[in-house]
């Protein structure tokens, strides 16, 4: 059998990091006797691409130790600062863009919008936007790294704005666009704002809803008191409810002392959850702050039959 050169094993590692399976990928990394740029690159990758940004920092420490031998370039810098952001370590992310910066390496777009992506993360608005103005090419990542920023920090005007300045320049939104831009609704309060945006996502811009979508819908409904509107948007998914979907209704019904949607959404999350205590303290609270005594009673021995502790600051006592 042919010995296997850096390209056929790179190849391999990308082709594990694209079916998520980050075991294998480092397996076959640590086979490799001689790792290049290239091929550290493609393990620091994989892990930032499939949510193990810890051990994308972790690992690019260990490529920058003195006996590895091998200097980071862009694609290196881009993996681990989107690693940071994922994290939201601003500390490790400004070091990394001064490491960049000793190094003489220019911002190419790809850098310029990971570090768009941790400045606004990481509140660093004003920042980003002075990077924004700059960036050589303007594209739909950087938008929506921008608007979801705006979302996340209470700039609702500028969201807009951005949102607008994009269709204008024929830059079409995905799904990360609509996360901020329906995050920047909910913050703002704006409830038929956002269930136009919500209801445009398919009809104008040709988005599928995802789980993030529904369940930032969900939690605005139901905060707005709108709790029936928010069960029928869940009931009207295309796919089965995510856990977070259910868990949005069930904090909703709680603050709005809904026993009878607190019950259907708390038995979904402790179908999907079994495990999570949270809900049913979530729904103890609800009987307690309603009066439904003999309810909290008999959710009481479901949480023993389970092996639940009775959490602290939850009350079983009736008053007299």
């Amino acid at each position: 059998m042919p010995a296997r050169n850096n390209v056929s094993w790179i190849t391999m590692i990308s082709g594990y990091t694209k079916n998520g399976d980050v075991g294998s990928a480092y397996d076959l990394f640590e086979q490799m006797e001689r790792k290049d740029l290239y091929t550290w690159n493609a393990m620091i990758a994989c892990y930032a691409q499939n949510g193990c940004a810890r051990e994308a920092v972790q690992l690019f420490n260990r490529m920058r130790k003195p006996d590895v031998g091998v200097q980071p370039n862009e694609k290196t810098f881009s993996c681990v600062i989107s690693a940071c952001s994922q994290l939201g370590d601003l500390r490790f992310g400004l070091w990394v863009e001064e490491y960049i910066h000793s190094l003489g390496i220019e911002l190419d777009d790809h850098l310029g919008t990971a570090l768009l992506d941790l400045y606004s993360k990481c509140g660093l608005m004003d920042r980003a936007f002075s990077l924004f103005e700059v960036l050589g090419k303007r594209d739909v990542v950087s938008y929506s790294a921008m608007i979801l920023g705006c979302g996340i920090n209470g700039r609702h005007s500028e969201a807009f704005a951005l949102f607008k300045g994009m269709l204008d320049a024929k830059i079409a939104p995905n799904a990360v666009t609509f996360v901020g831009l329906l995050m920047t609704y909910s913050h703002a309060g704006l409830v038929e704002e956002a269930h136009a945006c919500f209801s445009s996502m398919l009809s104008v811009h040709k988005v599928n809803p995802t789980t993030d979508h529904y369940t930032i819908m969900v939690d605005l409904l139901g905060r707005s008191g709108r709790l029936e509107e928010a069960f029928q948007l869940i009931k009207e998914m295309p796919t089965q409810p995510h856990v977070s979907v259910w868990g949005a209704l069930l904090l909703s019904c709680r603050l709005h002392h809904n026993v009878e949607l607190g019950e259907i959404a708390a038995y979904n999350c402790f179908e999907l959850e079994p495990e999570e205590s949270g809900y049913y303290v979530l729904l103890a609270n609800i009987y307690a702050e309603t009066g439904r005594w003999d309810k909290a009673k008999r959710l009481r021995k479901l949480m023993a039959k389970r092996g639940f502790m009775k959490t602290p600051g939850c009350s079983w006592v009736q008053p007299a």
